[in-house]
């Protein structure tokens, strides 16, 4: 009998782009919003199966899949990544050649030889890479490096309200926060120490042992669904619309930087977000 871990990397897929599937049995492609494609012959999972939010693909994004993979899949690690973002699972290190600034490594199509070149085909290599930490993120973000429709901005929280009426509304930041002070007050002054800062671990993606992904979830979506209760997003246009996927990002990443500050003895992984152009 092995003792290996069960490892599941849940690769959030679209419904209308039918990508190229890495060969490796770590890795389980999910229809994001498959309620949206009764029709698709893939065999591929579905986020509509069993207790799901398929349904609010439009406003929740890839956190379908990962509602799904909380309510319906036993693991003892769950990942996330999508159909063009995977984590690089290795101790090499390359440049990053991206022209957005975030320091992902951009690589022009995902085929069999460019997922070998990268080791994503290498189920082995990567079950003994995982096994070795509790929780593996993406390399952190300088949000104040980058660009908002209104200048460089110091911190996270200044970061997001300077896209006021590009990805939410900038008061949809503080009802968030008077959500957390109420509902969890045990994250509200790490939420602030978080939001006063400038490093962000992006694009949803990561690893973690099934305790911490499960903490997760039941703070993460017990806030969205009280979000979804306070702010009228009837007048929201289809990119502010994911008001929500934009605050589960900030969401997980509170919790990614309570675990780390609180767990001194966390085994914390941070690894290079690989980005492929054409899937």
């Amino acid at each position: 009998m092995s003792n290996s871990s069960n490892i599941q990397i849940f690769v959030s897929s679209r419904i209308d782009v039918n990508s190229i599937r890495i060969s490796n049995k770590i890795y389980v492609p999910v229809l994001c919003g498959a309620i949206y494609n009764n029709g698709d012959l893939r065999e591929i999972e579905r986020d509509d199966i069993g207790d799901n939010i398929s349904s609010k693909r439009n406003s929740y994004c890839e956190f379908t899949v990962q509602y799904w993979a909380w309510k319906n899949i036993k693991a003892d690690y769950y990942g996330f990544c999508h159909y063009r973002r995977f984590l690089s699972l290795t101790n090499k290190k390359y440049t990053s050649n991206d022209p957005s600034g975030r320091g992902q490594i951009y690589i022009k199509v995902l085929n069999d030889t460019t997922a070998h070149m990268y080791q994503l085909d290498n189920d082995r290599s990567m079950q003994a890479y995982i096994e070795k930490f509790d929780c593996i993120l993406p390399c952190k973000q300088n949000l104040s490096t980058l660009p908002t429709p209104i200048g460089k901005q110091q911190n996270v929280y200044k970061h997001f309200e300077g896209h006021n009426r590009l990805f939410m509304n900038g008061e949809d930041l503080q009802i968030l926060l008077d959500i957390i002070s109420e509902k969890f007050p045990q994250y509200f002054s790490i939420a602030n120490e978080f939001l006063n800062q400038s490093f962000f671990w992006g694009y949803n993606c990561f690893i973690l042992k099934k305790e911490y992904f499960f903490e997760l979830c039941d703070f993460e979506f017990s806030v969205l669904k009280e979000l979804e209760n306070r702010i009228d997003m009837s007048n929201y246009n289809q990119q502010m619309a994911r008001m929500p996927g934009f605050m589960g990002e900030i969401l997980s990443c509170i919790y990614f930087y309570k675990l780390i500050k609180e767990k001194p003895n966390l085994r914390l992984s941070e690894v290079q977000l690989l980005y492929f152009e054409n899937t």
